[in-house]
């Protein structure tokens, strides 16, 4: 399953935002409160369950010029890969997430909708997040 979530344009550097995307617990800012519950975190990954139960866990992989890299941690309930391209414009940050996961057809065709929706906010509220 692939999945690009929707551009965003962050008021900040690309570096400023990379560094705050390489901490695991920063990703609870961004993630959407009302959806999202029991989050912990350490200096490598973090964990969170999703509305409907599901934990999802996220290590951090690398850092580069160009995004940051996470893969599925421990509790994950199917592999995956989740990147967070950046691109600097102007004196701002252009980005997008990037989800590769290997799932089921069935399983894909029920989690697409719910995930390109996670990614949405969670672009939307890194913008938040930096204003």
């Amino acid at each position: 399953m692939h999945i690009l979530s929707d551009s965003f344009t962050v008021n900040s550097t690309c570096d400023a935002i990379l560094g705050y995307l390489s901490s695991p617990s920063n990703l609870e800012k961004i993630l959407p409160s009302e959806r999202i519950h029991a989050f912990e975190a350490d200096q490598t990954q973090c964990s969170f369950k999703i509305q409907g139960g599901i934990t999802i866990s996220l290590a951090f992989v690398s850092r580069s010029e160009a995004g940051v890299t996470y893969k599925s941690g421990q509790q994950s309930p199917f592999p995956f890969e989740l990147k967070i391209d950046v691109v600097p414009f102007e004196n701002k940050c252009t980005g997008r997430l990037e989800f590769q996961g290997e799932t089921s057809p069935f399983i894909a065709m029920m989690a697409k909708g719910p995930l390109t929706a996670l990614f949405n906010d969670m672009g939307k509220n890194l913008v938040s997040e930096f204003r």
